[in-house]
């Protein structure tokens, strides 16, 4: 008994993967932001939060978190589920995928109160495009493979194909051997977080997660650095390749 007691925590480590980053606006930390990959047999669930800290809580108050959960084998995700404080800007949304169709639920709120100011409800046929957090799992397998290419997306009521090219790979952090990428979001979403122009990530090549991302928004600019990383750093490349 007391041997699984000690082995419990060094099973659950093995299957679980949190990064966590600081997001810079010049020298400034701005927000700070952690994401987690859980395998729950023979599916990920991928959970995240993100906060602003510091000025950039004072020049605009932003907290969003959500989740995903993706089969394994075909990248392809069962549900998806993202909340948003932006300023006064407050909603949730969920996604279910079966059957062929993408079963959407979206709830407004009066400002940052518990409110609801409306409710809606879509169903969209699902074509292959998937949610942001599945999205950014076949970027990074599509990188490894393939010089440039787009990713399939579905939110907020649209579909996408996010263009990706690999520029060329630099050492990061001492330690991390990256592909370096530019990314093209252009998501017409709504809140203030407005992707804009090209993004650049620095993407690990052993461990298939970000290092370091050049992210622009219609407010402005943020360099993201990898702050933290907790639990199995193989856990993505067993995954993805």
């Amino acid at each position: 008994m007391l041997f699984l007691l000690l082995f419990l925590p060094f099973s659950i480590l093995a299957n679980e993967l949190t990064l966590c980053y600081k997001a810079y606006y010049l020298f400034f930390p701005v927000a700070r932001t952690c994401i987690t990959y859980q395998q729950e047999e023979e599916n990920l669930r991928v959970s995240s939060w993100a906060r602003t800290i510091n000025v950039g809580g004072l020049v605009k108050r932003v907290y969003n978190y959500g989740y995903a959960v993706i089969h394994i084998k075909s990248l392809t995700p069962d549900e998806f589920f993202y909340h948003q404080e932006e300023g006064n800007f407050k909603r949730r949304q969920h996604y279910i995928f079966e059957n062929s169709k993408i079963y959407v639920k979206e709830i407004h709120y009066v400002e940052l109160t518990e409110k609801q100011e409306r409710v809606e409800e879509r169903v969209y046929d699902y074509k292959g495009y998937v949610d942001p957090y599945t999205a950014s799992l076949i970027l990074y397998k599509s990188a490894i493979k393939e010089k440039s290419g787009a990713v399939k997306m579905f939110y907020d009521d649209r579909i996408y194909n996010i263009p990706y090219t690999v520029v060329g790979e630099e050492q990061i952090l001492e330690e991390y051997r990256a592909l370096v990428l530019n990314v093209q979001p252009n998501v017409e979403t709504k809140g203030i977080l407005k992707p804009k122009g090209r993004w650049k990530l620095w993407i690990d090549k052993e461990k298939l997660f970000p290092v370091k991302m050049e992210l622009l928004f219609v407010l402005g600019s943020v360099k993201v650095v990898l702050e933290e990383i907790k639990g199995d750093k193989e856990l993505l490349k067993r995954i993805l390749l």
